[in-house]
């Protein structure tokens, strides 16, 4: 084999493991901006229980305000709907979790 066959082979493999390490570079981009954007969607669901919870608080006060028994508090429409409101957020939070959990897992 040849000096110029050599250098020829050589320089192909070079540019094979180049290829494999830009592609292998670009995957994980990909991995950590899809992880970027599920860590701030967990961040903006969790603003939003924040308010949840705040809208439960100040209803709850209101009706007790008022001279609602704790019980009527309890039972309240609009307290269950807000309820029901939060477990489902909670829900997609855990989904989110979960998925950026096998992401990292994956690597």
């Amino acid at each position: 084999m040849g000096l110029l066959q050599r250098l020829k082979d050589d320089f192909r493999s070079g540019l094979a493991t180049l290829r494999l390490g830009t592609a292998h570079v670009a995957g994980r981009a990909l991995e950590e901006t899809e992880l970027l954007r599920m860590r701030l969607e967990v961040r903006k669901i969790d603003q939003q229980l924040s308010d949840l919870y705040k809208d439960i608080g100040e209803r709850a006060v209101e009706m007790k305000e008022r001279g609602e028994t704790a019980e009527r508090v309890t039972y309240d429409e609009e307290i269950g709907r807000v309820v029901r409101e939060i477990q489902q957020l909670k829900d997609a939070r855990k989904k989110l979790e979960a998925e950026m959990d096998e992401i990292r897992n994956e690597q």
